[in-house]
């Protein structure tokens, strides 16, 4: 697994990094920390990012247990290091001992880098934070995880600055959910100690055989893994009055692959305005 955390020097970032920590050690996880500057670093202002980057790598190895990790920074290898365009230097690089952990600053319109980066790693998550309330902007008032949630092509998890959950509301309208994404809600609830409660989207009161069925078998999936597993039903024309009236300090979880409902009954980026207007953390599978 590949997780992309993107971070700018805000409070709700340093939120997301602890979430990005807990599933890195859970999962064993390569992990990017990136930050997007619209100033070249070394230029005037720039280098606050990669302060701010180089707080967060020291935060993460803290978190993920320093010396004692598999982050831990004792593996030494030359590398080919771009110096200037058309000119590259070997370097001795120290690496994690078993896992990548790489620190990262790309300059340019911060939702469009992060977007870029995630696809050249093809990375399987994105993590980003922003701050309570309705709008979830970040510092300049730019909608970047609303931006990153609708076009990002991998799940994306849009962490709520310190907001805790005991509750997983996963919402299933398709019968191909990947092991990939059935693994991570695993691991977020295993994490914060949550119970899971499946509901299952209808369309005009019916649901299809095939996603009743999927829906049973990830119920059973999770229980023989020890989760507290609900199940329930909702009409998908009246879904964001269902999360509305129903979502409390929960953490929402949305499947929505390429045959997602939510993806046919919503334009593309509805789901980037709902995160934003969301009160809670967002889990969004892909």
């Amino acid at each position: 697994m590949r997780i992309l955390f993107a971070g700018d020097e805000n409070p709700y970032s340093a939120y997301a990094l602890e979430e990005t920590a807990r599933l890195a050690m859970n999962t064993w996880a390569d992990v990017i920390l990136l930050g997007v500057s619209s100033l070249v670093p070394a230029s005037a202002g720039g280098g606050e990012i990669r302060e701010a980057m180089h707080e967060y790598r020291d935060k993460f190895l803290k978190h993920v247990g320093d010396k004692e990790s598999p982050y831990a920074m004792s593996r030494w290898t030359y590398e080919w290091v771009p110096r200037r365009p058309n000119v590259w230097e070997e370097m001795l690089v120290r690496r994690g001992a078993k896992k990548d952990l790489q620190v990262r600053v790309r300059v340019g319109m911060v939702a469009s880098e992060i977007l870029a980066e995630a696809k050249d790693q093809e990375t399987d998550l994105i993590v980003l934070g922003c701050g309570q309330g309705e709008q979830c902007l970040w510092e300049d008032s730019s909608p970047v995880p609303q931006k990153v949630v609708s076009e990002a092509e991998c799940s994306v998890l849009v962490v709520k600055e310190r907001q805790s959950f005991s509750r997983i509301l996963a919402c299933l309208d398709q019968s191909y959910i990947s092991q990939d994404s059935l693994e991570m809600m695993n691991q977020m609830a295993t994490i914060h100690g949550a119970e899971l409660e499946l509901v299952g989207l209808t369309q005009e009161g019916g649901l299809k055989k095939d996603v009743y069925r999927r829906l049973i078998e990830i119920g059973d999936y999770y229980e023989d893994r020890q989760l507290n597993v609900g199940t329930r039903l909702a009409e998908i024309s009246e879904f964001e009055s269902f999360i509305a009236r129903e979502l409390k300090e929960d953490l929402l979880a949305l499947w929505m692959g390429k045959r997602s409902l939510l993806d046919r009954f919503f334009p593309r980026e509805w789901v980037g305005r709902f995160v934003g207007k969301c009160r809670t953390s967002v889990l969004v599978m892909r």
